[in-house]
């Protein structure tokens, strides 16, 4: 999911755990443009395991973005944006696994999830180079869409090949979800069952509350009304919500969302307001999440169908939200 998108998920009742003796445990920070918020539960958690815990998390979080941040010209990513290097880039083995997965995921979606276009998203004032008063033209849209598309970078051991040097790599729409697989995989590794993750709505869950599985509830799309559109039940999953109507600029009293389009260069332009993904990896819903607001609601739902994806789509109908099921989301509905 991009980073700019508002938070439409929220977590039911998360202050109960199954055993009295267990104490409760939040911390909170600021990543990769996001509040985030890490829960859980364990016995008699010792002041220097706190602490432990704290500065493994915040650690690895300013690891990830030192690697993959655009907004950071001294990122690993961001450096190798701006470099002249095409062929045989040496990449942190995070960083290649993030894109090496991007890339799976553009086939999966059939183009829809692109991390090469950042150019198209500087164009249209949504990058590091700030916001634009007037919609580019045509032209200067097929002259940077020239530099995107997956199919102008590979990677192989760890190693990244560029077809041009101003080709250009944007992780924002599966980045965050990476961290949070990242961060839940300590948390287990310090053998802590009951937990939730949370970078930017972005979610990983795990475990139980009062011997009942986590609930969490989908909200209505902020510009439409308040509360819940559906409520769910994930169980030990990832979980990511992508929408397109937060964050925008108008030209010629024409709405221009912030997901690009990487078939036509444009913001997406139809009925899609929201896309939620339920799947074991956040990476995987975070980058499909961001796929499915670009795709129509047909060709996302036999996407999804055919892989045994669980999607919950909203649309809007002449100002009617209508909601869309893949086949395997319905499992998890409360």
């Amino acid at each position: 999911m991009n980073i700019f998108f508002i938070i439409v998920i929220s977590i039911i009742a998360t202050a109960s755990f199954n055993c009295s003796a267990n104490e409760i445990k939040t911390l909170k920070g600021f990543t990769m443009g996001n509040n985030f918020k890490v829960t859980w539960s364990e016995e008699n958690i010792t002041a220097d395991r706190m602490n432990e815990l704290s500065n493994r998390i915040n650690n690895k979080l300013k690891h990830i973005s030192q690697s993959m941040s655009t907004w950071n010209s001294n990122s690993e990513l961001s450096k190798i944006n701006s470099g002249s290097q095409l062929n045989n880039i040496e990449l942190s083995p995070e960083l290649a696994k993030v894109i090496d997965s991007s890339l799976k995921l553009n086939q999966l979606t059939e183009g829809a999830l692109d991390i090469t276009v950042a150019p198209l998203i500087q164009l249209w004032g949504f990058g590091v180079s700030g916001i634009i008063e007037n919609a580019p033209s045509d032209s200067e849209i097929e002259t940077v869409k020239k530099l995107t598309g997956a199919e102008k970078i590979t990677i192989k051991d760890r190693k990244l090949q560029r077809y041009h040097k101003d080709v250009s790599i944007d992780l924002s729409a599966i980045a965050k979800g990476y961290a949070v697989d990242v961060i839940a995989a300590i948390l287990e590794e310090n053998n802590i069952e009951n937990y939730i993750v949370d970078i930017g709505g972005e979610l990983k869950l795990k475990g139980n509350k009062s011997n009942k599985p986590w609930t969490v509830g989908i909200d209505k799309p902020f510009a439409y009304s308040s509360g819940q559109i559906e409520v769910i039940e994930p169980g030990n999953k990832g979980i990511a919500t992508s929408g397109n109507y937060r964050k925008y600029f108008e030209s010629n009293g024409k709405h221009y969302s912030h997901i690009i389009n990487p078939i036509t260069g444009k913001p997406v332009q139809h009925t899609v307001v929201s896309a939620t993904v339920i799947s074991d990896s956040c990476m995987k819903s975070d980058g499909l999440a961001t796929a499915f607001m670009v795709l129509p609601v047909n060709k996302s739902l036999e996407i999804a169908n055919n892989n045994n994806l669980s999607i919950m789509i909203i649309e809007d109908k002449f100002g009617k939200l209508t909601t869309h099921y893949s086949n395997s989301f319905k499992q998890y509905i409360n």
